[in-house]
């Protein structure tokens, strides 16, 4: 196998992090280069403040300015937004794929978002840049995206969303973690909906609520679809189990079903981080209900942007 040169773009963020960790000795990519804020450049990569409870990874890597990013294959980016756009769009003027998390560059006129085993034909898109999606999107849309031959009229959600979805300052705040945190998230309800409405390729009436709670990691919703026709649980089961894609960062399972509602203890790290854990679902006439739990820094973040370029590379989206 082809292994492809690698940039992470973000250096001390918890997306930038998870990015780090799980891009240590991948069988596609090798991190040439870690590009980071200003503190942070010429700094050795030990020296950098680590903020993830897992091991620190061994690069032997000087953390560069976003200027002196190399010439690389793939630059993987953690940004916030304003550093972003101006970032990214300057690399793949260089030739180099970039795969983002910056919500800016999402459902932008000629950039694909996507979840690979949601919506892979939007990749027919990629023209050198590419979005992975909003966090709280990924355990709703994959549980939704097999129901889809059931007809899909109307979509309730509401999210209890972690700390971490803020960023490591709640990681550290007391206050935080003792549950005094405002539950309100600006502008998460109108991206969630507009992203799983791009994501399921549907136009239907989807109402959202959003908060945020004193927990360290994992994004839990509960959801009500309503459909064209009735269903079973069987038939909901089945669809919901979609194939995996057999890629570095796949789950054995995408979605995994039990019967009772998932939690964050049992179920937040099901398929390293990576699976959607599906529960509590029921039907009532032509509406199904479920709860979903996935890890929002690993699924809904560097692991998703990891795997949608790992998919890029089998279809041969890139070459070398």
């Amino acid at each position: 196998m082809v292994r492809f040169n690698v940039a992470i773009l973000g250096s001390s963020g918890l997306v930038g992090q998870r990015l780090q960790e799980l891009l240590f000795n991948h069988p596609f990519f090798e991190v040439v280069a870690i590009a980071g804020s200003p503190r942070n450049v010429g700094l050795m990569h030990e020296e950098i403040e680590w903020r993830l409870e897992s091991p620190r990874p061994n690069y032997d890597i000087l953390i560069c300015s976003m200027s002196d990013i190399p010439d690389i294959d793939i630059a993987f980016s953690a940004l916030p937004n304003n550093v972003a756009e101006v970032v990214e769009p300057s690399l793949v003027a260089r030739g180099i794929h970039v795969f983002s998390n910056a919500s800016a560059f999402r459902r932008v006129m000629g950039i694909p978002l996507v979840i690979p085993e949601v919506n892979p034909q939007d990749m027919s898109n990629y023209d050198g840049h590419a979005c992975a999606t909003n966090c709280t999107v990924v355990p709703v849309a994959t549980p939704i995206a097999g129901l889809r031959p059931l007809g899909i009229k109307s979509v309730t959600i509401h999210t209890r969303q972690a700390l971490s979805g803020a960023g490591w300052r709640l990681l550290f705040d007391e206050e935080a973690l003792a549950g005094n945190v405002n539950p309100f998230i600006p502008q998460e309800e109108e991206k969630l909906i507009a992203e799983l409405k791009y994501l399921l390729g549907i136009d239907v009436p989807i109402i959202a609520s959003c908060n945020r709670v004193p927990e360290k990691d994992g994004h839990f919703v509960s959801v009500g679809v309503e459909l064209s026709r009735n269903t079973s649980i069987e038939e909901v089961k089945e669809l919901m189990d979609l194939p995996t894609l057999n890629l570095p960062s796949s789950p054995r399972q995408v979605n995994q079903i039990i019967d009772l509602s998932p939690n964050r203890e049992d179920h937040l790290w099901n398929g390293k981080g990576m699976t959607i854990t599906v529960g509590n679902i029921r039907i009532e006439n032509n509406i199904v209900r479920f709860d979903a739990l996935s890890h929002n820094t690993i699924r809904g973040a560097a692991g998703g942007v990891i795997l949608l370029a790992e998919f890029a590379v089998r279809e041969a989206y890139i070459t070398k």
